[in-house]
Order: structure tokens, then C-alpha cells, then sequence
């Protein structure tokens, strides 16, 4: 089988991996939270991109997107292209584990910063044609009592971008569903993506990494088969994919990664790692 993946040229802010490279510049993260949020950001911390947060190592383990915070918040951005399985338990867990990775051993609840997961989606992920939607905490009997928390989960729906009234919000989500940089803003994350296309660096890396992938799938492919004939198409698959499990974690010891990292990632148990 032959894996197709989207060309350089063709990423938008939108990819995965575009996203990140951009939002390492610490404007235009503080600008994109400032603009989705309605609210001012002192100075961030640097965005931590793809951040595993996994305190216990019998626990799910996550993976955020863009891990961002201030003096008094924290911010988990994420971009969906499609609506993953679950979502609003999803956004539960993500923000309990961003509880237990911003409070220290020994600190006071009171010390648990504001927390905002945001999910930006190109596709509507309540079905309502609404260009946001937030939620918060209330009280079921008397919506005038909020649950002030300090907890707020927020979905961004593109596709809404006309029916947005404030002018930059609307310009920001109008950029990410049309590719359209109708605003300063916008425009200055347009040259922002199109210069890293002409980045050498930026372009070996996103080769290399998608071609590990396909190595990785071909790898385990390849082993599901062999094992198939031999021991049954279930038994083969689970060779394969135990293969290209070793493949990746042999790769991240090779990148220096933390060993709870590796675990976390591939499934697999520290004597496993620390025998390859």
C-alpha cells in the first residue's frame, strides 16, 4: 500500500504540524488566545507544543496540542479537523489532568489557576451553526449561581465565522476555515505559515517525520502478515503493531525523550524499553 501525505506546499495553519510550528512564535500565540477568549494576556510562558502530561504511569497518559499559560491561567488550544469520539469527556479529562500538572504537592487548591481548554473546530461539534461555544459551571435550579470553578471549555465552529459579531474574532475564524487573511492579524500568521513552506529545516523535518510514520505502518504491516499466514490474521496484526511499537520507542530513546514519555506513547513497559 502506498501512504499519500498532504505536501508541503499544500499545509495550512490548519495541519497538526503547522499549527505548532507557528504558535511557537509567542505574539502570535497571545494573540490567537486574545482574540478567542476576549480577554488580555500578560506575559506566556513558551508555548509548550505536544505536551504529555502523564502523572501516573498506570494512567492515560494526554498529548495537548499548544500548552500555554500566564501568571494567573492556563490554556490547552487544540485543533480538530474532525470531531473526535467523546468530546466532552475528553475536554473533562484533559482539564483534570491540567489540574494535577499546574498544582503542586503541598500547595493550596486556592493556588489552581483559571483553566480554559479550547478545542478550534472545522467542523460545527454541537450541530447548532453557532460560531462558539462555552461552557461553565452552574447551578441546575438557579442558572443565576455559577460554580466558579475557575474551569471554562470552549469549541470554536469556523464554519460560523460570518455569524460572529466581533470583527477580529470573526476575521481569525474566517482564516481558518476559508484561508482567507481579511485582517493584520491574520495576515501576519499567512506569512508566518508561507515562510516556514520555504524553510528548509521546517521542510526536511515534516518529510522525515511522515516518512518514519509510513515506515512504521509498513513495518507492522509487513510482520501482521507474515504471522498471519502462520498463526492467523490476529495474532499477525498484534506482532505487527508490538514492532512498530519498539521501532518508535527506539526512535524517541535515540531523541533523548524521557523514558515515561516513551512508555506513555507506545504502551510498552520500562524492561522492554531499556532492553532495545
Amino acid at each position: 500500500m502506498v501512504y499519500t501525505h498532504k505536501p508541503v506546499e499544500e499545509l495550512t495553519f490548519t495541519d497538526d504540524f503547522m499549527f505548532g510550528t507557528v504558535m511557537k512564535n509567542k505574539t502570535i500565540c497571545k494573540g490567537v488566545i486574545e482574540r478567542l477568549l476576549h480577554i488580555k494576556v500578560g506575559k506566556i510562558e513558551y508555548p509548550s507544543l505536544q505536551k504529555t502530561i502523564a502523572p501516573f504511569y498506570e494512567s492515560k497518559g494526554i498529548r495537548l496540542d499548544v500548552y500555554v499559560s500566564d501568571s494567573e491561567r492556563v490554556f490547552d488550544i487544540e485543533i480538530q479537523t474532525s470531531i473526535p469520539p467523546f468530546l466532552p469527556k475528553r475536554t473533562r479529562y484533559y482539564q483534570s489532568l491540567m489540574d494535577v500538572d499546574n498544582l503542586l504537592r503541598g500547595q493550596s487548591y486556592a493556588e489552581l489557576k483559571e483553566s480554559y481548554v479550547i478545542f478550534i473546530c472545522t467542523q460545527d461539534p454541537f450541530g447548532k451553526d453557532l460560531p462558539v461555544y462555552t461552557f461553565r459551571n452552574m447551578c441546575c435550579e438557579d442558572g443565576s449561581i455559577i460554580f466558579d470553578d475557575k474551569s471554562v471549555k470552549v469549541f470554536y465552529n469556523t464554519g460560523a465565522y460570518d455569524k460572529e459579531g466581533e470583527s477580529e474574532l470573526s476575521a481569525l475564524l474566517e482564516y481558518l476555515c476559508e484561508r482567507r487573511a481579511t485582517s493584520g492579524f491574520t495576515q501576519r500568521i499567512d506569512a508566518l505559515v508561507e515562510k516556514a513552506k520555504r524553510n528548509e529545516k521546517f521542510r526536511s523535518w515534516y518529510m522525515s517525520l511522515n516518512i518514519h510514520e509510513d515506515d512504521l505502518r509498513m513495518a507492522g504491516e509487513k510482520i501482521g502478515f507474515e504471522r498471519g499466514i502462520r498463526k492467523g490474521r490476529k495474532d499477525g496484526i498484534a506482532a505487527g503493531s508490538y514492532q512498530a511499537k519498539l521501532e518508535t520507542a527506539k526512535l524517541m530513546a535515540e531523541h533523548k525523550y524521557p523514558l515515561s514519555e516513551i512508555c506513555l506513547m507506545t504502551g510498552l513497559s520500562e524492561a522492554e524499553i531499556q532492553k532495545l
